[in-house]
């Protein structure tokens, strides 16, 4: 079970347990017939567990909308693999922040190894199943891209700004990532061994992920950066989460 799954299962959990024990603890109020001063107090008290209650409840509910639009798939259209030019970069001028292009960037499962990325903007971007292996990616924009199950081992994202972009499985060995923007990218899955992060940007999520990953090992073979080191993984409170 991925950290996230389980960080939503245990928010379930204690939203089931809040309801539980504030409904729960109604039966065990008094229940005054006649006047008595305690019974305002008495239906204060119900209001306020009956309101914990309905909170859990409620909780739970957004919690399962939330789980089911974090499992749905999204319908991508199949590759045109009679596209001579598909595996091709091409940049894009239009609204980079919001990955939006004159025309889908359709890079899954293309054979790309070692080509020149530099400066591109290919921002919402479909990348899965490719081989982009040594290929670098200095100074671009990716924010958005797709890129789950992807080769990237021996990539150069020096500079890049990746915000947000889906890396899940992906493999990173031998990567560079000096200074790239990476927050709230998916890194569940990947093999990051060997990989340089000085300076990079992360988000604490992607910290915690990335610290708890066992190939989060190694030196980088060009910079020679510690790849554990790197990534921040020793500053305080980072032993909560390593697995070194």
């Amino acid at each position: 079970m991925d950290a996230r799954r389980q960080m939503r299962r245990h928010f379930r959990l204690l939203a089931a347990a809040v309801a539980a024990v504030a409904l729960r603890s109604l039966a065990f109020l008094p229940v005054f017939d006649g006047a008595n001063s305690s019974v305002a107090e008495t239906r204060s008290s119900r209001r306020s567990l009956l309101n914990a209650g309905l909170l859990g409840l409620s909780l739970q509910a957004f919690t399962g909308e939330a789980d089911a639009y974090m499992e749905r798939r999204v319908a991508y259209p199949p590759i045109n693999r009679n596209d001579p030019d598909r595996c091709m970069w091409r940049g894009s001028n239009i609204a980079q922040a919001n990955a939006q292009r004159e025309k889908l960037q359709d890079l899954r499962e293309c054979k790309m190894g070692g080509t020149n990325a530099n400066d591109k903007d290919i921002a919402g971007a479909l990348l899965t199943k490719g081989d982009f292996s040594k290929v670098t990616f200095k100074n671009g924009i990716m924010t958005k891209v797709v890129a789950q199950d992807s080769n990237f081992e021996g990539a150069d994202f020096t500079n890049a700004v990746a915000d947000r972009v889906e890396f899940k499985n992906s493999n990173f060995k031998d990567a560079i990532f000096k200074n790239a923007l990476l927050t709230s990218s998916d890194f569940e899955g990947v093999n990051v061994e060997n990989a340089d992060f000085t300076d990079a940007f992360l988000d604490i999520q992607s910290v915690k992920i990335l610290c708890s990953n066992p190939t989060m090992k190694g030196k980088n073979p060009v910079t020679g950066a510690d790849t554990y080191l790197s990534a921040g993984c020793d500053i305080a409170d980072a032993g909560s989460y390593t697995s070194r």
